[in-house]
């Protein structure tokens, strides 16, 4: 996987952090500070990485793609159950 910038990772990071706290203009400030495609490859690396480390805490083991898929049915379970607040 491509590693991403380190101040795009920075920034995904930060983002994260404001989209959780609900700061709209930090989160709008962070989506300016950087080229579509960069945040794309940080979140992503940013994704896989969590992925893995925690595949390695389930039992059974799980890869990343797998965790990928539990965050991908988690969050649509997450809208059929109307819990979200998007």
């Amino acid at each position: 996987m491509e590693q991403p910038d380190p101040d795009a990772l920075d920034t995904v990071l930060s983002l994260s952090i404001a989209v959780a706290a609900g700061d709209e203009e930090a989160v709008e400030l962070f989506l300016r500070s950087h080229e579509g495609d960069e945040l794309a490859v940080a979140g992503a690396h940013v994704i896989w990485r969590m992925a893995t480390a925690l595949g390695q805490l389930v039992e059974p083991r799980r890869s990343p793609p797998q965790m990928v898929h539990v965050f991908a049915q988690a969050l649509r379970d997450e809208v059929e159950l109307g819990d979200d607040e998007s």
